[in-house]
């Protein structure tokens, strides 16, 4: 019997963290409707030929005209007349459609960043081999994703099928009339009943399209869901590891120690508890506004700072409450506070005249 092993995998129900998103962003996988990105455009056109429709049409007209006139004009007698029609002809013809166009492509562009933002990668077009997979084709042909595009595709065409049907059922009256019209009125009132048709339809296209926004954002953070234990996975991964980031500390305590060991023969005196504490200090008037504790520890390292002053000839003087007072107050490389100035001052004067008898 075959078991499939995913059945018993964890289920991703964490939201993807910034880490993730980074990750599938570079890797080109963004949240986008191609619909929204389509119903923009179009809208833009029909607003551009709105506003600007006058002028693409002189332009055009003035295109034709220049075309009738070089045919006939002695132009075509003389050597590249095809070259100065043709660059004539193409730069009018860009003429006409470049603002259109410009608009078209500006308002294109910001719906598509509006959804994803600048995301510029190359990941998409690199090379990948898993595609050449005729299983994992078929899986994606068959799979919730395509059936849901199918049905997409379906009610949008049977919208528009609709809509068309209703407009021509409604129209088609009125435009057998503009047949019978002057060619100027009719031809408007023709635009007219166009113009009323592609608005309800890129209306009903923009109103499918942010439905599809939606569906597509639902759809792509799903995709991105995390299971808890790629959340603690990757916390471990940027975090480090717990166990490798306690031996860290413990080395690092480690060489601490030996450091504060190594500054032990610099200091003055070494208070004690005097079995269970030692505290170092050194007072260098030159350099310190006051006594500095050097090296501090309990237990098996105060024997060891104990030892070493005893090595180094260094006073080892008692003082039960003063040694609890600098090993619980003061830290390592830090000036004594001035609360206990007196009581260290006596615990000096008495080690310098011990030194000087």
């Amino acid at each position: 019997m075959k078991f499939d092993l995913q059945f018993f995998g964890e289920e991703r129900t964490e939201e993807a963290t910034p880490h993730k998103r980074d990750k599938v962003r570079k890797e080109g996988r963004v949240c986008m409707s191609k619909d929204l990105n389509a119903a923009v455009g179009i809208i833009t056109a029909l607003l551009g030929l709105a506003m600007l429709g006058a002028l693409t049409w002189r332009t055009l007209t003035g295109l034709i005209q220049f075309m009738i006139r070089a045919m006939g004009d002695r132009t075509v007698l003389q050597e590249g007349w095809f070259a100065f029609i043709s660059w004539e002809a193409v730069k009018r013809y860009f003429a006409a459609w470049l603002p259109l166009g410009g608009l078209v492509v500006l308002f294109s562009t910001a719906a598509v960043i509006a959804q994803v933002g600048f995301a510029m990668t190359g990941e998409p077009f690199g090379p990948k081999f898993d595609r050449l997979n005729p299983f994992t084709g078929m899986k994606k042909i068959i799979s919730l994703r395509s059936c849901v595009e199918l049905l997409k595709g379906l009610l949008k065409a049977s919208i528009f099928a609709v809509m068309i049907y209703t407009a021509i059922r409604n129209y088609l009256p009125l435009s057998s009339k503009t047949m019978q019209m002057p060619l100027k009125v009719g031809a408007w009132e023709f635009w007219d009943m166009l113009w009323a048709l592609a608005m309800r339809l890129a209306l009903m296209l923009l109103v499918m399209a942010f439905a599809d926004y939606a569906y597509q954002k639902w759809d792509f953070e799903n995709s991105i869901k995390m299971s808890k234990k790629e959340v603690k996975d990757e916390y471990k991964q940027m975090e480090g590891d717990p166990q490798i980031k306690q031996k860290i500390r413990q080395k690092q305590r480690e060489m601490a120690k030996q450091r504060m060991m190594a500054d032990v023969p610099k200091s003055d005196v070494v208070i004690t508890n005097p079995t269970h504490i030692a505290v170092a200090l050194q007072y260098d008037r030159a350099v310190m506004g006051a006594p500095q504790v050097i090296a501090k520890g309990s237990d098996y390292t105060a024997k060891r700072i104990r030892d070493i002053a005893e090595a180094n000839l260094i006073p080892v003087v008692e003082n039960k409450p003063l040694a609890w007072a600098l090993y619980e107050n003061v830290e390592i490389g830090e000036e004594i506070p001035e609360d206990m100035y007196k009581a260290v001052a006596e615990v000096l004067a008495f080690v310098y005249k011990l030194k000087a008898s």
